[in-house]
């Protein structure tokens, strides 16, 4: 009888296939994480404002 066997990519893994060919590509993925980030950051202040009862903005 066969098995599976699922496995996982540890962070290295996954960073080699995410990562960029050239700077511009580099540049681009950095730019997507900061608006990533602030964009956690600003939806994160919402919900905590929004538990407080208050409105946001």
């Amino acid at each position: 009888m066969a098995q599976i066997i699922e496995l996982v990519p540890n962070d290295a893994e996954i960073e080699a296939f995410a990562a960029p060919k050239n700077q511009l590509a580099a540049d681009e993925l950095k730019h997507k994480r900061e608006v990533k980030k602030r964009l956690e950051v600003l939806l994160a202040e919402a919900e905590l404002q929004r538990a407080m009862g208050g409105d946001f903005y």
